[in-house]
């Protein structure tokens, strides 16, 4: 059996498939604590300038003001009248908007709501708002059945990945001479 690795002129494969595989794995660790992101104590009590420090401009934002800046100037500017913002909070939150998808932007402003109302993440402001409507049993069983959904595609996904990584490593080790001919 040949070695493993760079070194002899071969390819170092199963490195490879093991960049691959935690890559997946940061992707959905990163997908899993989005979804269930409790927020801080330290988050819950920030005050309302703290949750407009100023993020520097990304691509897509930079990218809207050079192409049409009558455009990005007229949504400013409505947004400083509507929401009683300061200049810079109003492009940030507008950058903001245009940088992530409207869905996690969505996701973002409701989080702030429930924090700038006292609640310690979204979560429980979604079920203590709906408490004060009288569907808080709703809600909680709504939430619950949201939270073990996600784990388990959380899972299966890491399973998948962890599969394939053995699978790929069995099939190499028996014959690593042909294994992936051409690459």
């Amino acid at each position: 059996m040949r070695p493993m690795g760079a070194a002899n002129g071969g390819s170092s494969l199963p490195a490879s498939l093991v960049l691959v595989l935690m890559s997946t794995m940061m992707i959905v660790h990163k997908s899993a604590a989005f979804i269930a992101c409790p927020a801080t104590a330290a988050s819950s009590a920030l005050s309302s300038s703290a949750l407009f420090a100023r993020m520097p401009m990304g691509p897509v934002a930079r990218a809207k003001k050079m192409a049409d800046p009558a455009d990005y100037e007229r949504v400013v500017k409505q947004k400083m009248q509507q929401d009683k913002l300061t200049r810079q909070q109003a492009e940030d939150e507008y950058n903001q908007f245009l940088e992530n998808p409207p869905f996690y932007y969505a996701l973002d402003q409701r989080k702030k709501r429930y924090a700038e109302l006292g609640y310690k993440d979204m979560f429980e402001g979604m079920i203590g708002e709906a408490e004060k409507e009288g569907r808080g049993d709703e809600v909680k069983e709504r939430i619950q059945k949201f939270r073990t959904t996600s784990k388990v595609k959380a899972y299966s996904v890491l399973a998948v990945a962890i599969g394939s990584f053995f699978y790929f490593r069995t099939v190499y080790q028996a014959d690593p001479e042909n294994f992936l001919p051409g690459i």
